[in-house]
């Protein structure tokens, strides 16, 4: 039988299913398991049982994939773009000003208990 070895990410993405669901796929079908030497689990999945490129072709959404995105899915990126970069900066005001109050509060704290009392 012929087989090819995947992670349980290439695995999940041939089979167009979620990790979890690769992995009790594995669990169930009892494919044999490799540990490489990086640590990484690989599967040996028998050829038979994945999709063949022709099949993932037809099922996948908007045509080929060297098609790209349409000019609206890109103006709506670039918004959400703009949006997640006006989010940072406001994030990094508050954040420099949280800094300036640390900063504040730890020269107030180095001063003696006589110089914070009487000034």
């Amino acid at each position: 039988m012929k087989t090819e070895s995947l992670t349980y990410r290439e695995l999940a993405d041939r089979l167009g299913v979620k990790l979890e669901s690769a992995r009790k796929t594995v669990q169930r079908k009892r494919w044999q398991k490799v540990t490489a030497n990086d640590g990484t689990i690989r599967i040996l999945v028998p050829v038979e049982s994945l999709p063949s490129s022709r099949d993932m072709s037809q099922d996948s959404p908007g045509g080929s994939p060297s098609d790209g995105p349409s000019a609206a899915e890109i103006a709506i990126l670039e918004e959400r773009i703009q949006g997640l970069q006006a989010l940072v900066e406001s994030e990094r005001r508050r954040a420099d000003a949280a800094e300036a109050d640390r900063e504040a509060w730890r020269v107030q704290a180095q001063k003696g208990l006589f110089a914070r009392l009487f000034g």
